[in-house]
């Protein structure tokens, strides 16, 4: 979550600005990973009203305009994430975006992320 916040806030370490999320699941005693996949037609980017975001190649979501962005306060795009993936930046009033750097898999210590083309 460190790597994906130092990429993403360019050097600020914090697990509320990471584009994955990290839950410990008690009865099972596993971590669970939740990242954007990449959704190819994402739901996220069809459903902003103010057309802020456009879709990668390859899939999943990117901030094309981040004026526009700032100004919703419907967070439709968070809405339809159909994976619940997507998080909202209280503070840059905007999405926190998964750009599919690969910096969580590279410093992930267990392997339990892993990055590579599909």
């Amino acid at each position: 979550m460190f790597a994906c916040s130092r990429e993403l806030y360019g050097g600020i370490l914090s697990p509320l600005k990471s584009a994955l999320k990290l839950v410990y699941d008690t009865p099972s005693r596993k971590f669970i990973v939740s990242i954007c996949p990449g959704c190819v037609d994402a739901p996220c980017v069809n459903a902003c009203p103010h057309k802020a975001l456009a879709e990668q190649p390859g899939g999943g979501p990117t901030l094309i305009n981040p004026e526009k962005c700032r100004s919703c306060e419907t967070r439709d795009c968070i809405k339809a994430c159909i994976l619940g993936v997507l998080f909202w930046d209280d503070e840059r009033r905007a999405p926190i975006i998964c750009t599919q750097c690969g910096e969580c898999a590279k410093y992930c210590p267990h392997e339990v992320i892993v990055y590579r083309e599909v």
